[in-house]
């Protein structure tokens, strides 16, 4: 195919270059990696190490196409945008990246990170002359508590505060939260603001952002910093190399963006202790519970419902499934589970309610057992137990009556013919004795009696041994949520479908080791699983998914549907490994 223009087939030289040579100290800059000949590298290039530094914000890419002497010249530009953190002058070592299978390495630079100035006296949302310094514009963390137990939560709120007029702000870089599980409260679309002192000086704040936390495990937590941009209005002189600096001279006033991250959290972490009542609902804070049904007095055969609610301040949403000894005539189905929570000023609170579906079979004056639940009061600091009255249930009528069974009924008292004629004799005790049917007819009772005495024992088992109940039955509920899972994994709900994962992969794990499935953490579950027998490296692996459903459960923007369905793949691999392993 002809054409006017031929595009360079082979890669040129790559360089490195900033945006400027010198940074105030918390502000960003651009470090730019230029890719001649190529729309593309095979991988991601190699960077140095600028921690000592400088924090890494996000990147960017930029393609451009020129042409000189009917010739198409093609380039890519890799934008890397940090924030300066420590004052004085650095390297930035080589960046090596690889184009057309070769391998390209580009020359060292050198940045001077300046002080930042003194702020600049004036009204807070005022327009600025000069560069935004970090005193004019920075963002906070705090932390509803310094010290929980492990399960309780806490709230971290985010606050901008400035003294230059911010026109709008986006997030740059979540934290991911590592050891928490995390109750997104939300980013506020329109932040309230309001004027407050801060080290001596007058600042314009507003609450950008707040997350619920819920420590898996004692210890040392650190949460990260929270990245934004902001678009701050400032007075700039005119600029001749930008053509548009000529127009907003005139109105006084241009938008430039700056980068800022918060201060990091650390939160101490202490365990529970030991004593925890059974069974613990897993809730660390305070907790009531109710049961009711919705009438006293029943026909046999005829449905009521009892309805058991939970609620109080704390995790709500780990409260399991109530422990109930319903009377043995009743039909029980599995409950339909609702939950309700809201943020409080301490962290989380709300309820969880279970509607049950009765159906007594036969007439008589019932009760229905008291519920318990244990949880650690944080406020007494020690286990609590709270349970509900036993509830009376009148069922009246008659027991429905199985239908009689047919006797034989003889049919017809005729003597069949007789055949007459000489027939042919033969002896069958060869062939009756040393025939394959004959030893399969005569084997065929025992072995029924055998399997029907194993399969009676199994029965049986299943009634008495709950560990044995529940560790045959945990592959098959853990399927089944799987599958559930893979039905999540094509819609848009990350939320349910992070907690479905979860949800089968400890139900699995608390089947498996006969234990509550509430009030395990995540690190106790792993210990207990290496006790039975699972090799560490499969125990990492199921830390890791569940950690992973922890923090992507609640993240703002969700997985793919294909990357879910990888995901469900490798929890059903964990579950695999942990059914070999297990003792």
């Amino acid at each position: 195919m002809a054409s006017g223009h031929a595009l360079e087939a082979q890669t040129g030289p790559v360089r490195a270059y900033l945006t400027g040579d010198n940074v105030l100290m918390g502000r960003q800059f651009v470090l730019n990696l230029e890719i001649l000949g190529t729309r593309a590298v095979d991988r991601d290039p190699i960077l140095p190490d600028l921690a000592a530094f400088a924090q890494f914000l996000g990147t960017g890419t930029s393609t451009s196409m020129q042409t000189a002497g009917g010739r198409m010249t093609v380039s890519l530009t890799i934008q890397y945008r940090f924030q300066a953190l420590q004052e004085g002058t650095f390297e930035i070592g080589p960046i090596q990246v690889d184009v057309g299978g070769q391998s390209h390495t580009t020359d060292a630079l050198e940045i001077t990170v300046l002080a930042a100035p003194p702020p600049p006296n004036g009204p807070a949302g005022a327009a600025v002359s000069d560069e935004v310094t970090p005193s004019d514009l920075f963002v906070t963390a705090e932390a509803s508590h310094a010290r929980v137990r492990d399960g309780e939560p806490l709230t971290v709120e985010y606050r901008i505060w400035t003294k230059v007029d911010v026109t709008s702000y986006s997030l740059t870089s979540v934290p991911e939260h590592e050891g928490f599980w995390v109750e997104d409260l939300g980013q506020v679309a329109q932040p309230e603001v309001e004027q407050r002192e801060r080290n001596g000086q007058q600042y314009a704040t507003a609450v950008i952002r707040r997350v619920a936390l819920v420590p898996t495990g004692a210890g040392e937590r650190t949460i990260e910093a929270l990245g934004i941009e902001a678009l701050v209005r400032t007075n700039r002189r005119r600029d001749a190399r930008d053509p548009l600096s000529t127009l907003s001279s005139f109105f006084g006033t241009r938008s430039v963006p700056v980068s800022v991250l918060s201060n990091p959290v650390t939160i101490e972490v202490e365990p529970l202790p030991a004593g925890r009542p059974e069974p613990f609902s897993g809730v660390v804070g305070s907790l009531a519970i109710t049961a009711a049904i919705d009438r006293d007095s029943v026909d046999a055969n005829q449905a009521v419902t009892l309805t058991v609610r939970v609620s109080g301040r704390g995790n709500v949403r780990v409260i399991p499934e109530p422990v109930l000894d319903f009377p043995r005539d009743f039909e029980v189905f599995p409950p339909e589970v609702t939950e309700a929570i809201q943020p409080s000023g301490n962290g989380l609170s709300g309820s969880k309610t279970f509607e049950y579906v009765l159906i007594p079979r036969a007439p008589g004056d019932r009760t229905i057992p008291s519920v318990s639940m244990g949880y650690f009061d944080t406020g007494a600091d020690s286990y609590r137990t709270v349970s509900t009255g036993e509830i009376a249930l009148t069922v009246t009528g008659e027991v429905s009556e199985v239908p009689p069974r047919f006797g034989v009924t003889q049919l017809r008292e005729d003597i069949r013919f007789i055949r007459l004629g000489d027939g042919a004799l033969r002896s069958v005790d060869r062939f009756l004795f040393q025939g394959t049917a004959f030893w399969m007819l005569f084997l065929l009772p025992m072995t029924a009696v055998l399997g029907a005495l194993g399969l009676r024992r199994h029965w049986d088992r299943l009634e008495g041994d709950v560990a044995y109940a529940r560790g045959r039955r945990a592959g098959r509920v853990a399927k089944k949520r799987l599958a559930e899972a893979q039905r999540l994994a094509q819609g848009g709900d990350s939320r349910a479908f992070f907690a479905e994962v979860a949800k089968a992969l400890r139900g699995f794990v608390a089947d498996k080791l006969n234990v509550p499935e509430a009030g395990m953490q995540i690190g106790e579950m792993a210990s207990n699983l290496q006790v039975r027998g699972v090799s560490s490296e499969t125990a990492a692996a199921f830390v890791e998914v569940l950690e992973k459903c922890d923090r992507q459960r609640f993240a703002p923007v969700g997985a793919d549907a294909e990357k879910r369905e990888q995901f469900v793949e490798r929890a059903a691999a964990v579950m695999t490994d942990l059914h070999g392993e297990v003792r």
